[in-house]
């Protein structure tokens, strides 16, 4: 049974998304990618709405990935969303963004500030690394037993998924008989034969990166996406940070303050050769970025 805090929320939530749903055409419209950004003021607070784009079959090759690998849809983690959110906003290191409602049109959360920095690497900040580290190995520290949407985690071999995944991506996007797609081929033979096992299964953020999150200055402030958040691999997770974070001894002190640090940097390519075959529609980027991990 709901408490009466509970019941507030929610009626708030429905009383809010249908003030949003009825006046959208006029709310300030925000950047675009995998949502549609917009932002407006209900009852003297600020707000920042995200309406999903990434629904049915209208698919980047980024999620379409997620749905293969995770068998997400963004219809499916909106219906889960609060779960994601409560499991985050538990966390003491890093702060999340307010969700005060979310529906199969919208998510909203309470405007948060700060200001977004646009590149994958963290800035050193004011111990941004072991803080960091603190608040993944706090997401980190329980273990579940499949991987997916979190609170449904239907994806009992998340191995074979990823490696069908690349097979089939490969198959239709870089079959020819170029140098790059040859060695692609070669690559996928080769994290086929690691047999990889992950160590845990926990929360983690599929595209982790510095322009998931608001800072103040060069200080990391408030973890404002929430899409990418899957029961997944540690080590996935920690392949990109561990190149995306300069000060890999204070993020890993900060880490270890929940569970030691798991062997990861040997399951390096098999991460970036999941992630690097997503630029099958500009594939100039397998040279100007991902090679650089996939083929030194």
């Amino acid at each position: 049974m709901l408490n009466g805090e509970e019941r507030m929320d929610m009626d708030f939530a429905r009383t809010i998304l249908d003030y949003a749903h009825n006046n959208l055409c006029e709310f300030e419209k925000g950047g675009a990618s995998s949502n549609q950004i917009y932002y407006f003021d209900y009852e003297g607070i600020r707000y920042v709405l995200k309406k999903p784009l990434m629904i049915g079959d209208n698919l980047s090759p980024f999620w379409l990935m997620m749905k293969y690998v995770f068998d997400y849809s963004f219809e499916e983690q909106i219906d889960n969303l609060y779960k994601v959110y409560n499991a985050l906003r538990d966390n003491p290191h890093i702060s999340t963004a307010t969700l005060v409602a979310a529906d199969e049109e919208a998510m909203i959360y309470e405007f948060a500030e700060g200001h977004s920095i646009e590149r994958d690497e963290f800035p050193d900040g004011k111990d941004n690394a072991y803080r960091l580290g603190q608040y993944i190995g706090y997401n980190h520290r329980i273990a579940h037993e499949n991987c997916g949407i979190y609170g449904v985690e239907n994806v009992k071999d998340f191995t074979a998924s990823a490696i069908d995944y690349m097979d089939r991506c490969i198959s239709l996007h870089w079959d020819s008989d170029s140098m790059t797609d040859r060695k692609l081929q070669v690559l996928l033979e080769e994290v086929r034969e690691m047999e990889f096992k992950s160590s845990r299964y926990s929360l983690i953020m599929v595209d982790m990166s510095a322009d998931q999150f608001l800072f103040k200055g060069e200080d990391i402030r408030t973890c404002v996406d929430l899409d990418a958040y899957v029961v997944g691999p540690v080590e996935w997770e920690l392949c990109f940070l561990f190149h995306q974070v300069e000060e890999w001894n204070s993020f890993k002190q900060g880490y270890e303050r929940y569970q030691p640090m798991p062997e990861f940097r040997k399951y390096d390519k098999f991460f970036y050769l999941l992630m690097s075959l997503n630029s099958y529609k500009n594939k100039r980027e397998m040279e100007e970025y991902w090679s650089m991990y996939l083929f030194r």
